[in-house]
């Protein structure tokens, strides 16, 4: 297996360039990312049998009240995260003994080599999974979304648009705000996205974001990125993102 990985791991400046240079191109990109929830649904059947990924707390909580947006098994959903993963950009993995992603071992890297060797997956580059929540961080971020149009396909997308105008007021972004559920949803946001003219796409839908990111970049041409979380944990004031802000004036 360690042929796949012989490449190093993108910095986020590294990331950041990219991203730059397809939107200055109006090039086609997609950023997406590999964590604990993609890992059990690539893992449906393929991997492992389909009553022990059932067994798993992620699967469990996906059948309950919309908790992960996907109900599984969803084996749809499995094929098109593979195409998805084959056609990306750049793909997030953890790494190995991640200590970063808050889950056992057994769902991270040790399971997307597992995946990746079953469905003869070899990303184009590779970063960090928790690339979305370090690239806010970095003035770099805000400063390439500077007079930028953003459409953000979140559930917390309303709110986060609040946010950045209040924290970000001289940036001029303007966010067009989407809000995103589960994956029956994706056909009609993909639609309602389509007419709509933007810079950049930042998909916050748990693992429907690899569907939607791929989508949006090869059927409509667009720099889409996996934004995961970020804009909750953002809202929430959660210490794992710490975004960066603009230094306010001292009043006199």
């Amino acid at each position: 297996m360690s042929n796949l990985w012989n490449r190093p791991f993108l910095s986020e400046e590294d990331v950041l360039s990219l991203i730059k240079a397809h939107i200055q191109r109006k090039k086609p990109f997609s950023l997406i990312r590999i964590g604990d929830g993609e890992n059990i649904c690539l893992a449906q059947e393929g991997v492992w049998p389909i009553q022990t990924v059932l067994e798993t707390t992620w699967a469990k909580n996906s059948r309950i009240s919309n908790q992960k947006g996907v109900r599984l098994p969803n084996l749809r959903l499995r094929d098109k995260m593979i195409r998805a993963i084959r056609r990306a950009t750049v793909v997030g993995i953890p790494r190995e003994n991640d200590q970063e992603i808050l889950t056992s071992q057994i769902y991270l890297r040790p399971l997307t080599e597992q995946c990746f060797l079953k469905y003869q997956l070899i990303p184009n580059a590779v970063c960090h999974t928790f690339v979305n929540r370090h690239l806010p961080e970095k003035k770099d971020f805000w400063m390439m979304l500077k007079g930028k149009k953003v459409i953000l396909i979140s559930k917390w997308a309303h709110p986060f648009k609040k946010f950045v105008q209040k924290n970000y007021p001289k940036f001029n972004i303007s966010i067009i705000p989407i809000k995103f559920n589960n994956y029956d949803q994706i056909k009609l946001v993909l639609k309602k996205v389509k007419p709509l003219k933007a810079d950049l796409v930042l998909v916050s839908a748990g693992v429907n974001a690899l569907i939607l990111v791929d989508k949006l970049a090869h059927t409509q041409n667009r720099v889409a990125i996996d934004f995961g979380k970020t804009p909750m944990l953002i809202l929430k004031k959660n210490r794992r993102v710490n975004p960066w802000m603009p230094k306010r004036k001292k009043r006199k």
